[in-house]
Parts: C-alpha cells; sequence; structure tokens
C-alpha cells in the first residue's frame, strides 16, 4: 500500500468553461510554496482555455481530474464534484492544509500557508477557515436563509425527498450537538481546511454520499454542516483583518485598495464597479508580474 505524500498546502479548484483558469493557476503558482504543495483542477472546462495537457503544464504539481458525475442544475451536483475530488486527494496525499478555490478567485500575495497555520495552531478544535461570521468590511453575515432552506429539507416539506431528509436530519442532529447554528457557513469561494477536519469526514464516509446531489444547499454550506458534525469549529478568516477579501459576487473593494491591504485572496474577480473580468484580472496580472522582478 502506497503511503499519501505529505505536503504543506493541497489547492483544489473546480474549474468550468466560462473560468479563466490560466490566469487562477498562475495567482497560485506565483504565491504558494512550489516546495510542498499540489494544486488539483477538477476540469469541467470543456477545453475552452485549452486540453487538459496544457493546464497541466501550468507547473509540474498540478493535477488534472475529471468531475465525478453529476446532473445539471441540482443545488448539490457542485459538492459531489468537490467531495469526490477532496476523496481523490486524501487517498494520494497528506495536506497539512487544504485550500478550496473557485476559479473566479485570485490569490494576491504570498503567506497563506503561514497566516492558516497560524489560525489553526490557536486552537486545534477549528477545522474550517473562511468568511464567515464577519464580512470583509466588518458587516455580520447573515445565515437565515440558508437555515430556512435547510429546515425545510429537514422538516415536513422535505418529506418529498425522504432519503434527502433522514440524512440531512441525521448530519444537522450531530452538528448540533457539537454547538452548530441552523445555516452557518464559509463563502465556498475559497476556504481553508485543516488535516484533521478533512480526514475525519473522510473517514466517515461523508466525502461520499451521493444522495446530497439532490439537496438545495449548496456545496460551502453542506461542507460546513459536515465540518461541525465532525466535531470542529469554524472561524472567521475573512474579515477586515484576516487574509481573505470574498464576497460572493464582485470584488469587496477595489483591486488597488485590496494589495495595498495586504489581502492574499479576493473573489470574484467577475466585477467592480465599471470594470470588466478582464480589467480586473489584468491589474492583478500586472501586480504579480512586478512583484516577480523584485
Amino acid at each position: 500500500m502506497i503511503m499519501p505524500a505529505p505536503v504543506r498546502l493541497a489547492v483544489l479548484i473546480p474549474a468550468g468553461p466560462r473560468d479563466d483558469i490560466v490566469d487562477t493557476l498562475d495567482s497560485v503558482v506565483r504565491y504558494t510554496d512550489p516546495a510542498s504543495r499540489v494544486i488539483v483542477v477538477v476540469d469541467d472546462t470543456k477545453g475552452v482555455h485549452g486540453d487538459r495537457d496544457h493546464i497541466a503544464s501550468l507547473s509540474p504539481d498540478i493535477a488534472v481530474i475529471d468531475p465525478a458525475p453529476a446532473r445539471p442544475g441540482t443545488d448539490g451536483g457542485l459538492w459531489i464534484k468537490v467531495a469526490a475530488a477532496y476523496r481523490w486527494l486524501l487517498e494520494r496525499y497528506q495536506p497539512g492544509l487544504i485550500m478550496r478555490l473557485d476559479a473566479d478567485a485570485l490569490l494576491l500575495g504570498r503567506g497563506i500557508e503561514a497566516a492558516a497555520e497560524a489560525a489553526f495552531g490557536q486552537d486545534p478544535q477549528v477545522g474550517l477557515l473562511g468568511s464567515y461570521r464577519v464580512g470583509p468590511a466588518g458587516a455580520p453575515r447573515d445565515f437565515t436563509p440558508v437555515a430556512r432552506a435547510l429546515r425545510a429539507e429537514i422538516g415536513l416539506r422535505g418529506l418529498r425527498n425522504p432519503r434527502v431528509r433522514t440524512g440531512l436530519r441525521h448530519l444537522t442532529r450531530l452538528a448540533r450537538q457539537h454547538g452548530y447554528e441552523d445555516g452557518e457557513h464559509v463563502l465556498g469561494c475559497a476556504y481553508l481546511h485543516s488535516l484533521a477536519a478533512a480526514s475525519t469526514m473522510n473517514r466517515n464516509g461523508w466525502f461520499d454520499q451521493p444522495w446530497l446531489e439532490a439537496s438545495r444547499l449548496c456545496d460551502d454550506q453542506l461542507m460546513s454542516l459536515l465540518t461541525v458534525a465532525a466535531g470542529y469549529r469554524i472561524a472567521d478568516f475573512g474579515g477586515p483583518q484576516h487574509p481573505l477579501a470574498l464576497k460572493w459576487q464582485g470584488l469587496p473593494a477595489h483591486p488597488s485598495d485590496l494589495l495595498a491591504n495586504g489581502k492574499l485572496v479576493t473573489h470574484s474577480v467577475r466585477s467592480w464597479g465599471d470594470l470588466s473580468e478582464k480589467e480586473i484580472r489584468g491589474i492583478f496580472a500586472a501586480a504579480r508580474a512586478s512583484a516577480h522582478h523584485r
């Protein structure tokens, strides 16, 4: 039996045909430690930005894998793809950190490994870091809509899909025993798991639950629920003083402000004010090039 190879950081990126995965990967390759990392791309790009050999050629530690089959248009479909990628990763590697990154997110600077290691080191019960209770400008995040969706699936309306209802009732009961607040979750555009938390979830078989595809909860909401059900806590890593600067849609601030404030990861580069995605990516690419030549 081959033992999983230890690495400091694993970066997991699901990519679709709308995503400029090449530019996103350039930011990951430039700003993470090449001595101890693996980058896993779940390639659902349909060849729009080059074939998988081209994507893999961007760095020797990039692995390109096929997405797990999932029905289009299902909220749990992305969960199926991400969970399968976690299983693939943990069968082959022993990463101290797992960073799940959207393909329309970017790394903006070096140091995410040390920052996450320090945060996890403060409390071994923290298993997930992300944009959690506090947003990038300090405003509280509202979990009410997700709580409402969860309670609908585990309540009487959930009887329309008894497999989802039974499974989610069990997982929610476990999570509540560990202090879970219904609906609490990190934003899925960028978050980090500890190896301990991800390994526990994997040993529990929770990354192999195909029935979750039919859930109306999104992958970040399911991942957060399972992390707490496994006995771990979630902690903020995306507030004003933290390295993640994330919004669900668009950037949380102008690109120059994010760079000046030393943010290490941002989402989404799709828009900011009148700037297009191409213009935003161009600003950040120029900053990477400038940092590389210093």
